[in-house]
């Protein structure tokens, strides 16, 4: 009897470890059965070149800083402000840079004339800058909720660390009137306010810590096929931090017009893994229940919403009339086909194993 069996391992069993599971499984016979690239090659069958094509991906906001969350249940101006940004952030993405390869470092075996240099060590990323562009808002929406961010952690003038006025002097008397947190079910972030339960005062409203733990976005980027259903590979972007407030947006040259694209750029560290992986596919299959890619599917608000163009439609017996009127507030209505509203639907939630508490 082998020593295998004396432990009870089954020698001829196969292996079902699998460090891409929850990733898209290649199709090893369009690769195997055919000669490629060697000599002639058949282009008459191109199942042989189901060929990596870049361009499909999503990003979800896992998780905003914990002082983030506190600020936006106590004033409704920083509510609309900072669910627009989760909002822009996820819907208006166009793709990231900033994930870099794994590089080895190698010795060199030498005889005193002969070299051979050997791997020994394996290098994967460690804490980088992942940047992605968008277009900034009327309103400035991506450039306040920045300057908010970096003016809480640390004030430019002074260097003192207050949370935007969540930290004060236990001596200090609160005499603002504040509302208390609510849930809230529809929550961009995918988180509550009840997340950042042991950070602040529920009769005050402020902070009682604080720390680098208060103050970082989880993110979850998700690299898919080009039918948007499969995922190549999925990247936990951890402990992110805004690195600028694109002020400089604000200036301006008479007759110059356009519009201002931004790179926003976070500091952050990349994980992977198969847990990261089967998270990626579920909120992967969430996005794909909630959004339309076919355009012929399509429900274009003008089409689907007869108030927004000022038509109304009765019915007499088994005649239906249209008729035009004036309307000065356009009703949108939330169609998940459409998807030409946000509709959190049964939007995953952050999974503390996954993304740490």
């Amino acid at each position: 009897m082998s020593e295998l069996s004396l432990r009870g391992i089954d020698s001829n069993a196969k292996v079902t470890d699998n460090m891409f599971a929850g990733t898209l499984t290649p199709n090893y016979g369009a690769v195997t059965k055919f000669t490629l690239m060697r000599g002639v090659t058949d282009f008459s069958n191109l199942l042989q070149f189901d060929l990596f094509e870049t361009g499909y991906s999503f990003l979800i906001v896992l998780k905003i800083p914990r002082f983030m969350e506190v600020l936006r249940n106590r004033s409704d101006d920083y509510q609309g402000l900072i669910n627009a940004y989760t909002h822009i952030l996820e819907y208006d993405f166009r793709g990231a840079n900033g994930i870099d390869d794994i590089n080895t470092d190698t010795n060199s075996l030498t005889n005193g004339i002969s070299d051979l240099n050997v791997i020994t060590r394996v290098n994967e990323q460690n804490g980088s800058q992942f940047s992605m562009n968008y277009y900034e808002r009327s309103g400035s929406i991506i450039t306040k909720t920045h300057e908010l961010y970096l003016r809480g952690i640390k004030d430019p003038r002074t260097q003192v660390k207050r949370y935007n006025g969540l930290l004060r002097s236990r001596f200090k008397q609160v005499t603002a009137q504040q509302k208390e947190p609510t849930k809230d079910s529809n929550d961009l972030a995918g988180s509550t306010v009840d997340s950042a339960k042991n950070s602040y005062n529920s009769e005050t409203n402020l902070m009682i810590e604080k720390g680098y733990h208060c103050e970082i976005f989880h993110f979850l980027l998700i690299v898919t096929d080009n039918t948007a259903l499969n995922l190549e590979k999925a990247y936990l972007l951890t402990a992110c931090q805004p690195t600028t407030a694109n002020t400089s947006i604000y200036n301006v040259t008479k007759g110059e017009i356009g519009f201002s694209e931004l790179n926003v750029t976070f500091n952050g560290f990349p994980i992977t893994g198969r847990i990261v992986n089967q998270r990626g596919n579920q909120f992967l299959d969430w996005i794909n229940e909630h959004t339309c890619f076919d355009e012929m599917n399509f429900a274009y608000n003008i089409l689907t919403d007869p108030a927004s163009i000022g038509i109304s439609t009765s019915t007499s017996g088994s005649t239906e009339t249209v008729t035009r009127e004036a309307t000065d507030s356009p009703v949108i209505k939330s169609d998940s086909s459409g998807g030409v509203t946000f509709d959190s639907g049964n939007r995953p939630t952050p999974d503390n194993n996954v993304i740490g508490s």
